[in-house]
């Protein structure tokens, strides 16, 4: 085995100490005011992690018991699972083939057959890193009186590019980063969400007296959703860093579309000049999982970005789902795999890698 490529390495933290040069105390306060400049919004919060913002911005939206989420069947379970835990309904949708991004006539079916006043959102994600496109999603939404939920957990800093269009945006603060720190940022369009989910984010709690803080009353059931100062000073401190790391994954992605066009049985991504390529998915024609485990034993580990929920137990026998209800999903799945990119890959890896996808695929079957 000439050279060994993990699909993910850990950030190193260089600099870290920039986050504490002005002490813990405000920490958060500091990086929450770096995301309203650079959203230019003041209604932005800061949370533990994504799994945690998308829960809090269903809180926000007060959805209840037998309500219903639409949402792509490729989410990761995070999404559905933070349905379920309201004793609500998630509405799974096909996704677009060319893009894996929910399909926009799946979606139209899927309004025109739930007519129930239970139907609340729609959580459309920029799936990979490359932007959705929301216009036709967001009017459809908004004609059936649904809160669009934008999810840019796959995309970081892709909202540097792309105009933010739903009525609250999910962002992880460091993911394909370093995944051992986690914490997410959400945006809100109106002031009454926003007031809420600050409000739940900390147990429904409220400070009675201005001038001594232990006393409190409780208004309503929340939770601690809350990234604490030591994090939040360690994320400041990454900012510069994940704008050079996506960079290089930008430069680490052009170089896989140069030396990969013309492999066969090999279908590259989407480009575009506003991906963020949090992964590289690329389509194998055939006998994808023979190609995969060629390349495991020449070093070279991939991903698998996102199974169909359908697919899973749990969503399977819980609303009687099968195989074949999705199928572009379906298909997907069983042809994509992720390549190694991340920020701190060298060139001679994304070499090592391009080279053995090519020497694989020149003798597959």
């Amino acid at each position: 085995m000439e050279q060994r490529v993990e699909f993910y390495k850990p950030t190193l933290l260089n600099g870290f100490e920039l986050g504490f040069k002005d002490g813990f105390d405000d920490a958060i306060e500091r990086l929450e005011l770096e995301y309203q400049k650079r959203l230019t919004n003041d209604l932005v919060l800061s949370v533990n992690s994504p799994s945690s913002a998308i829960h809090l911005a269903l809180c926000a939206i007060d959805i209840k018991r037998g309500d219903k989420v639409i949402c792509p069947v490729n989410s990761y379970v995070d999404v559905p699972e933070a349905v379920r835990h309201f004793d609500s309904e998630p509405l799974f949708v096909d996704i677009d083939p060319q893009n894996y991004h929910i399909d926009i006539d799946a979606f139209k079916v899927t309004l025109k057959n739930s007519k129930s006043k239970k139907l609340r959102a729609v959580i459309v994600s920029h799936f990979a890193g490359l932007a959705a496109n929301l216009d036709e999603i967001v009017g459809l939404a908004h004609k059936n009186n649904l809160l669009v939920i934008e999810d840019f957990i796959d995309a970081p800093l892709l909202e540097q590019t792309v105009e933010i269009k739903g009525d609250i945006a999910l962002f992880s603060l460091n993911y394909r980063l370093d995944n051992t720190i986690k914490g997410a940022m959400i945006w809100f369009k109106e002031t009454a969400l926003y007031d809420r989910a600050k409000l739940l984010r900390n147990h429904g709690l409220i400070e009675t007296n201005k001038d001594v803080n232990y006393l409190y009353d409780i208004v309503d059931i929340g939770c601690d959703y809350r990234l604490d100062n030591i994090t939040a000073a360690i994320l400041f401190a990454m900012l510069p860093q994940r704008e050079e790391l996506l960079v290089k994954r930008k430069e680490i992605a052009l170089n896989y579309y140069e030396l990969l066009q013309y492999t066969p049985h090999v279908t590259l991504p989407t480009k575009s000049e506003d991906h963020t390529y949090s992964y590289f998915i690329i389509n194998i024609d055939k006998n994808r999982d023979a190609f995969a485990r060629e390349l495991e034993k020449r070093g070279v580990k991939v991903g698998l970005q996102y199974m169909p929920l359908n697919l899973t137990k749990y969503y399977k026998q819980k609303y009687g789902l099968k195989i074949f209800n999705f199928p572009n999903a379906l298909k997907a799945y069983q042809t994509v795999m992720s390549l190694p990119c991340y920020g701190k890959m060298g060139k001679k890896y994304v070499e090592y890698v391009a080279k053995m996808v090519k020497e694989v695929a020149e003798g597959h079957i």
